[in-house]
């Protein structure tokens, strides 16, 4: 399984859940976009340097069909493309929640097309169910792979927003804004 293989190779990070159901593979969690380096004389990692946060990814027959995250940096995007590219179905839809820009985009980049969309704060599954026009109804019963694959079903014809734009361009159009914590009231 893909997500097995992830896992021994320490990509897997803050996990929520990793499942399969017939050919379906499903993750909830982080992805390591940066191992971190070797912490002490045993071999241990330190934490990665960089992570895509919150991530729900959908896989069959070992390839990802949906790859939803949230990045701190535009930038973060190669590093998304190296780790996890060669994993993607020719058909893969991509959906990054992306702190440092303010107006959706569409990247155009290894042949790839990005739906990017502005989020400082909230909760990336909250926001895909929106997206995907689906309420919490939907999922009754369903197992978690079943509702991720709920999900990529409804966003068939799921159209991004935004000005097409190749990377490099897309890069001029960061904004100095960081990720809203949250802490004690």
């Amino acid at each position: 399984m893909l997500f097995d293989t992830y896992e021994q190779k320490g990509l897997l990070f803050n996990m929520n859940f990793k499942e399969s159901e017939g050919s379906l593979a499903a993750y909830r969690g982080d992805l390591v976009l940066e191992l971190g380096e070797i912490g002490d004389i045993h071999g241990h990692l330190k934490p990665p340097v960089h992570t895509i946060k919150n991530t729900i990814v959908l896989a069959e027959n070992d390839k990802i069909k949906l790859y939803v995250g949230s990045l701190d940096e535009l930038a973060l995007i190669p590093k998304v493309l190296d780790y996890y590219q060669a994993d993607f179905s020719s058909d893969v839809r991509i959906i990054l929640f992306v702190v440092n820009i303010n107006k959706p985009l569409i990247i155009e980049t290894g042949g790839l097309i990005i739906a990017a969309i502005g989020m400082q704060e909230g909760l990336i599954w909250n926001e895909l169910i929106d997206i995907a026009a689906l309420d919490k109804s939907d999922f009754k019963g369903q197992s978690a792979t079943k509702k991720i694959d709920t999900v990529y079903k409804a966003l068939a014809d799921y159209k991004p927003k935004g000005d097409k734009v190749t990377f490099v361009e897309a890069l001029t159009r960061t904004v100095e804004l960081k990720r809203a914590g949250r802490g004690p009231v």
